[in-house]
């Protein structure tokens, strides 16, 4: 069988599965009312080049399946209710071109793991959220322009200190 199974839970509380290929391309879950969501199928997914979450009611999210989806271009967790995410699992992403986080809870982001995203292109964010990056990158030759045109914005952290932040 080529397929997985996406669980999910509603704010209701419903729990819901989608099916879809191990071969997708596109995976567009998006005004579904989901409150949480099991992504580690995902890790089956190798040719996923799109995840779109958008407009539902996520608090948290565990990226770390996508680490696995290596094709993976976009990713939109627009218009949900995180507070906090860690981007890390998105480092090893080569085709990594766009993250959308806007509209969230987010008060800051640990962006040092997208320095290592070549592709990124656009990062969408809300006008208020914190970007926090180790305080090593500033040294690193190559960022992706995105990255560059937010340095003025960026705080610069040591090590774990821009998790307490």
């Amino acid at each position: 069988m080529d397929d997985v199974i996406i669980r999910y839970t509603t704010t209701s509380g419903l729990e819901e599965l989608v099916r879809i290929e191990k071969s997708e391309t596109h995976l567009n879950l998006a005004l579904r009312d989901i409150a949480s969501i099991d992504l580690l199928p995902l890790i089956w997914c190798t040719e996923l080049e799109s995840l779109s979450l958008q407009y539902n009611c996520i608090e948290s999210i565990d990226l770390s399946p996508l680490a696995k989806c290596v094709a993976l271009e976009d990713i939109n967790l627009s218009h949900n209710k995180l507070r906090e995410i860690d981007l890390s699992p998105l480092s090893g992403l080569p085709n990594l071109v766009e993250i959308r986080l806007e509209k969230n809870s987010l008060r800051k982001i640990d962006i040092s793991p997208l320095f290592e995203c070549p592709s990124l292109r656009v990062l969408r964010k809300d006008d208020d959220v914190s970007l926090t990056a180790s305080i090593f990158l500033r040294s690193v030759g190559s960022w992706p322009e995105v990255l560059m045109d937010e340095y003025h914005k960026i705080f610069w952290v040591h090590g774990e200190d821009s998790k307490r932040l």
